[in-house]
């Protein structure tokens, strides 16, 4: 197995808006990630599509406002960058439905991949209900609501191969998927995605600013669970949006 990071450009905006922060002014920097696994008997999956280009066309004033892009990578750049197209995509794996994760979903039309796109059953219903209820938020019906998509839902902890695992996050939205990838030569990675947005929130226990996230009370609850998960594997943590680390790990090539 081999995972790639991929970076897909970056947003830019007040910190608050990703962890608590007193300080209004103080900027961050959140970038839009993408990982491909290159998996000896699944083969290619990949994890999340990044933002759309058509961003300025189809996302609402208020999330282009909040969370306005300054650099955006398509992920057919991305994939171009390893040597693949969309077309070479066996399953899609969305963490969840939000902007910068489905924003990709478009360029996978046609393909075997978007009739493999696999998310967590309590995410797509939020999703849903969101779009169609006028409360939609970071949740845009027409990034995901693509044509001959087809959705496989998971519930709970489920393993597509012996190491190769995920597992349902119930903070941020009602399901956003993790990742459990045991690497040959780099242990097993957890990846948290906008459950924990960075090392500094995990490390300090800093809840999720902005308006996105009701409560802190599942983000605790997640961050308690993290660090078990942390501990009984001895395991790497690969964070949402964490631009300090996207970079480091994508300078570091295919990871095996």
């Amino acid at each position: 197995m081999k995972i790639h990071v991929l970076y897909l450009g970056k947003m830019e905006f007040p910190r608050f808006r990703l962890v608590e922060c007193q300080n209004e002014e103080t900027m961050v920097v959140s970038p839009a990630v993408a990982i491909l696994i290159q998996h000896p008997t699944l083969g290619n999956i990949l994890y999340d599509t990044g933002n759309s280009e058509d961003f300025l066309q189809v996302y609402t004033k208020e999330m282009l406002h909040d969370y306005p892009i300054t650099e955006n990578i398509t992920i057919v750049e991305a994939l171009a960058k390893v040597g693949l197209t969309p077309e070479d995509i066996d399953q899609i794996i969305l963490s969840h439905l939000h902007f910068d994760h489905a924003g990709g979903l478009k360029h996978f039309v046609g393909t075997k991949a978007i009739r493999h796109v696999l998310v967590s059953e309590a995410d797509l219903k939020q999703a849903w209900w969101a779009v169609t209820t006028g409360n939609g938020g970071a949740y845009i019906r027409e990034l995901f609501d693509v044509e001959g998509i087809q959705f496989d839902t998971i519930s709970d902890t489920t393993w597509l191969a012996e190491d190769l695992g995920l597992f349902i996050q119930a903070s941020h939205t009602p399901g956003v998927i993790g990742m459990i990838l045991k690497t040959e030569h780099n242990g097993t990675i957890l990846t948290t995605s906008d459950a924990i947005y960075t090392a500094d929130s995990y490390e300090k226990a800093l809840p999720p600013g902005g308006t996105i996230n009701k409560t802190t009370d599942e983000f605790f609850d997640n961050l308690k669970r993290i660090q078990a998960m942390q501990e009984g594997y001895n395991a790497t943590l690969l964070f949402g949006h964490d631009i300090d680390q996207i970079l480091s790990w994508v300078d570091r090539g295919a990871i095996d």
